[in-house]
């Protein structure tokens, strides 16, 4: 098994997808958190209450939602890469029985995923103190507990990303498939659910679930740290806005959103490993 993880290893950084996919992250966290500490109900507040806001917190919470999906793609194409280049035929002959393979695969891009997770913190916080200087990152807790979800969210993508690539095979489809999925058919859903009596089922859609990891905490935290003993009159207008523009949805814990995705995380890999064992190589 060491021998196919170190093959994994030199098969990722011998190539330039894994860089090539991590410039956006780097450039998506920077923007999307410098840009979200300039959101304009925030500064209606920070004037209100006369001291700066942890905005730091949520812009977190929105770099890491824009930044999942490279993780996703980078994943995917762990074996959708191999399947066009034709060489999962002799890594499959190499590195019999295949559950051997995925495993591998696995390992090796979890350590992507926190790569990847490292860089959107990195990038994300030099945003916030571009947008918001050093007082918007609030308390160092809160600021590494928010962090620590990020990681957590990159790393279940990319695992996401490698179950979907496995079971689908085509590099083509599956980065048409993630792209359209996450940022078109999602918001369709929501829209045609606003209002119904199955709007709570829009929180367990799968970019949703994803989102939840660290807005479902983030959004919570700001609003404790901003509100402090009054939170409980806090309207829960200003947590559907905060929601909607930073991610997650109001009222979901963070933990149930991190279940439900880690739950269609091991779907996909599990459906890999079950077609990938039974399709043709040659």
């Amino acid at each position: 098994m060491d021998g196919l993880v170190k093959s994994e290893f030199r098969k990722l950084f011998t190539t330039n997808l894994w860089w090539a996919l991590l410039i956006p992250v780097a450039l998506l966290s920077f923007g999307a958190s410098w840009m979200g500490t300039g959101f304009g109900y925030m500064s209606s507040i920070e004037q209100e209450i006369g001291r700066p806001l942890p905005l730091g917190l949520l812009t977190m919470s929105m770099s890491t939602n824009f930044s999942t999906i490279f993780a996703g793609l980078v994943g995917a194409l762990a074996f959708a890469g191999e399947y066009r280049n034709k060489s999962i035929t002799t890594t499959y002959l190499t590195g019999n029985p295949r559950g051997a393979v995925l495993g591998a695969k696995l390992i090796a891009y979890t350590n992507l995923g926190l790569v990847y997770g490292l860089v959107n913190v990195l990038s994300g916080g030099l945003g916030a103190i571009a947008g918001a200087g050093l007082d918007g990152f609030g308390e160092g807790p809160d600021w590494l507990i928010v962090c620590a979800a990020g990681l957590l969210a990159m790393v279940l993508w990319t695992l996401l990303g490698v179950g979907f690539g496995a079971l689908v095979a085509n590099p083509v489809i599956v980065i048409i498939v993630l792209l359209v999925y996450k940022f078109v058919f999602e918001f369709i859903v929501d829209l045609f659910l606003v209002g119904s009596d199955a709007s709570g089922v829009s929180a367990y859609l799968p970019g949703a679930a994803g989102s939840g990891i660290v807005g479902n905490l983030a959004v919570p935290i700001f609003i404790s740290a901003t509100a402090g003993p009054d939170e409980q009159y806090v309207p829960q207008g200003l947590f559907e806005v905060l929601h909607f523009v930073f991610g997650g949805s109001y009222g979901h814990p963070w933990w149930l959103s991190m279940l439900t995705f880690a739950g269609y995380a091991a779907l996909f890999v599990l459906g890999g490993w079950y077609f990938s064992g039974r399709r043709d190589i040659t």
